[in-house]
């Protein structure tokens, strides 16, 4: 599935008609065979009996989940998935073309050209040419090409004075892209061939260097891209459908856009789907968001035969050659959990050969030699989480690599409250965490029957992949909310519908949150300085419960509207410590007013100042170039039944660094202070800088709502003024009587999204905008709306 497939067909082809026949054996069956001809076990077996799958899929090269994951189906299509096509020429063809970029000085760039030419007969000589589109830059040399000899390499120089623009990530700079053509023509037919890519000049490293003295505190790992350190907002992506020719263009730039939108710098490509499409990267280039390139292998051992191995090494070199001159692949990664599954014996085997060979001689010895032969520019990651340079000193499989003071982690668990900070690891970069949800109602009614609209029903049941998925978001959920009790089957399912959603928002902001706070955080443990958090996941392959943030029909479901909140590059933190309020600031990106080049970047936004000597981290900055951020953080106390705070403090701050505690006091004394005589009773609201534009937003409550939802009254909320903008832009204006939490607002079979939701409504009046990603009529618009808040889920 991973690789190209080139024949040659003059010999065969007849004058007239011709039919081409393609023959498939199954993939079920074909997986079956391979594995009963190993001489010996490779586990995993089959999968778990909740994701109804089939077995053995480590041992061909296809999309492992197409045979059921814990949140897909088990669909193992099969099938030439893109085009296919016949291709003419005399002498020669381009086959493969790629380009990276190399910063040599001060801004001074080169750029690494290879084209690989595919040369069926004899030999051919001709020019080829080289133009940086736009710019003076070119380069035209005569080659002669043949079969042993069919690729060029070559390095064009840009000059200093072109000045030239580099690629940022989303909200640190602009996204510049340069077209890079090469064409060769051949002396004697005057035949050629060209093709067109486009680069980017950034650069990007990973920067993993001792947190102190002491060697158990471990290494930082974060990446600087152009110099700068950069947190890596980010989530995970899965392929965008079961049925991959489903997957449009349209898709894919809606799903992309969605992720910019809500301040998402990088994203995962997960190592059990496919390497993605070329339209996926360029959109990526162009939105500024940061890829982090699985291989495709996840959750599994496999084979290291060489019909295996050669295949896996065709697939590795096309798969980097294709997609390695993108700017927004910033790391390359051998796989998915499979370092921490060999050491942990996730599969019945623990660290013991020949398991541990194989794994040495897949990811290392193989895909990480090509890797390493192909592309100079990136870090290669064995596996994730893994230790990083703990990993690769220790042969490719470390200890334990899943530990706080290397490297990556993933996080996910059923058995503690999430909604409480105290539970949460902090890591150096959090690549992978997450919590389920259901996808949205009207997503559902379409592949179930009326009889199936039910949380309990048997349906509901099997489409949730996940081992007593249903159960355990119940279970989670109860702990933070009354769950709705509603006397109609189909109302209480769409109410805890929408319970999940609440859970799985606050669940991923209490995290998200959690690890932003410690970007400058190092801890007496020698735990902190976390600088990624990258959630599980962002789409979602069918209509399903799912870890996803955008659901299959493309509406956003309420944790994506909460992550332009916890994702905001200006970010409010408050959260309950002991007996006391505190507030953190977190600041990630680099304000438009500084210059942007690394040597007079100013240091409050490079993480561990604090902690090493600046020359010996960032010897080419100016410490005493050090600017603080002045601000003001405007904070209200509201009992839940008054739309009037009891009290209002204004917190004057400043912050020379990229997260920081601004305040803390003990919450009793502000309690009285407020006239708030039961905590259970009253909220915190907080503006950045302005309460009539503020720069950022955030709330608190000081209780979980199953302890205050017998004392907060049900809102009135209503839809108001409701206007059209153009075919796919509106507005409208909400009213409310009182204090609303999680106010959700719908626009029922209407693809699109609106400017916020499943927020806390604390005014009177709240306009709001929606996008449809169609065009659709006013009267539709209008007729399709529906708003609720937590408390109309209750009879």
């Amino acid at each position: 599935m991973y690789v190209r497939y080139t024949y040659d067909i003059k010999n065969v082809v007849k004058p007239g008609n011709n039919t081409i026949t393609v023959a498939f054996r199954s993939a079920v069956k074909e997986a079956e065979r391979l594995a009963n001809e190993s001489p010996y076990f490779i586990p995993p077996n089959c999968t778990v009996p909740a994701q109804h799958g089939e077995c053995h899929v480590q041992f061909i090269r296809k999309a492992q989940c197409s045979f059921s994951w814990n949140w897909g189906p088990s669909f193992p299509v099969q099938g030439i998935w893109h085009d296919i096509y016949i291709q003419s020429f005399d002498t020669t063809v381009i086959r493969e073309y790629s380009a990276l970029t190399k910063k040599a000085g001060d801004n001074t760039w080169s750029v690494d050209v290879e084209v690989h030419f595919d040369v069926r007969t004899g030999s051919t000589t001709g020019e080829l040419e080289t133009q940086l589109v736009g710019t003076p830059v070119s380069l035209r040399q005569v080659i002669t090409l043949n079969s042993a000899n069919s690729s060029v390499r070559y390095t064009l120089n840009i000059p200093k004075e072109m000045n030239i623009a580099m690629w940022w990530p989303n909200g640190y700079g602009n996204q510049s892209l340069y077209e890079l053509t090469v064409k060769f023509t051949s002396d004697k037919s005057q035949e050629s061939t060209a093709k067109t890519i486009k680069i980017g000049f950034r650069t990007v490293e990973i920067v993993q260097v001792p947190v102190s003295n002491n060697p158990k505190h471990g290494l930082t790992f974060f990446y600087k891209i152009n110099d700068v350190p950069v947190f890596f907002k980010g989530t995970n992506w899965i392929p965008a459908d079961s049925f991959l020719e489903r997957v449009t263009y349209d898709k894919i730039r809606i799903l992309l856009t969605s992720a910019a939108e809500v301040h998402i710098n990088s994203m995962r490509v997960w190592g059990g789907g496919i390497y993605e499409s070329d339209s996926f990267y360029e959109l990526a280039d162009e939105l500024g968001i940061m890829i982090w390139s699985d291989f495709m292998f996840s959750v599994a051992l496999y084979p290291t035969t060489k019909s295996f191995l050669d295949t896996v090494t065709i697939e590795t070199r096309q798969q980097v050659r294709r997609i390695k001159h993108h700017p927004c692949i910033a790391v390359w990664a051998g796989n998915n959990e499979n370092e921490a599954g060999i050491t942990q014996g996730w599969f019945g085997v623990k660290d013991v050969d020949p398991y541990k060979a194989d794994y040495i001689k897949l990811y290392i010895n193989t895909i990480g030699s090509i890797v390493q032969q192909e592309d100079t520019t990136r870090e290669y990651l064995s596996s994730s989480p893994s230790d990083g340079k703990l990993t690769k000193q220790s042969g490719g499989i470390a200890p334990n690599p899943t530990l706080e003071y290397f490297g990556d982690v993933h996080f996910y668990s059923n058995y503690v409250d999430l909604w409480d900070w105290r539970n949460v690891p902090i890591p150096r970069f959090a690549s992978e965490y997450g919590s389920e949800s259901w996808c949205n109602y009207e997503t559902l009614q379409p592949v179930f029957a009326e009889e199936d609209l039910d949380y309990w029903s048997y349906i509901a049941n099997w489409r949730n992949r996940d081992t007593a998925g249903n159960f355990v978001m119940m279970t989670e959920a109860m702990t933070h909310i009354q769950l709705p009790n509603s006397p109609y089957v189909k109302e209480r399912f769409q109410d805890l519908i929408y319970v999940t959603q609440i859970h799985q928002a606050m669940t991923m902001r209490v995290e998200t949150e959690h690890y932003r706070r410690h970007t400058n955080w190092l801890g007496a443990d020698g735990r902190g300085l976390t600088m990624g958090a990258m959630f599980w996941q962002i789409n979602d392959i069918w209509q399903a419960p799912t870890w996803a943030s955008i659901d299959y029909d493309l509406k956003w479901k309420m944790i994506h509207y909460y992550a332009r909140h916890f994702f905001d590059p200006n970010l409010i933190s408050p959260y309950i410590n002991g007996t006391n309020l505190n507030i953190y600031m977190v600041i990630d990106e680099i304000p438009n007013h500084l210059d942007r080049h690394p040597d007079t970047h100013t240091l409050e936004f490079r993480p561990l100042q604090e902690h090493r000597e600046l020359k010996e981290i960032y010897p080419n900055v100016d410490s005493e170039k050090v600017m603080a951020m002045d601000n003001t953080v405007i904070m209200e106390m509201y009992t839940w039944n008054n739309l009037i705070p009891l009290k209002t403090w204004t917190i004057p701050y400043h912050l020379n660094k990229t997260s920081g505690l601004i305040f803390q006091e003990n919450l009793d004394d502000l309690l009285s202070e407020a006239g708030c005589f039961d905590q259970k009773n009253c909220l915190f609201y907080f503006y950045l800088n302005s309460k009539s534009n503020p720069t950022s937003t955030s709330w608190l409550p000081l209780t979980y709502f199953t302890d205050i939802q017998d004392v907060i009254n049900e809102a009135q909320i209503t839809i108001n003024q409701v206007t059209s903008q153009s075919a796919t832009e509106f507005s409208l204006v909400l009213s409310t009587n009182n204090i609303a939490p999680f106010v959700w607002i719908n626009a029922y079979n209407i693809s699109g999204r609106f400017s916020d939701n499943g927020f806390l409504m604390k005014d009177p009046l709240l306009q709001l905008t929606f996008t449809s990603w169609q065009p659709v009529d006013l009267d539709t618009f209008k007729k399709s709306l529906t708003v609720k808040s937590l408390m109309n889920m209750y009879y």
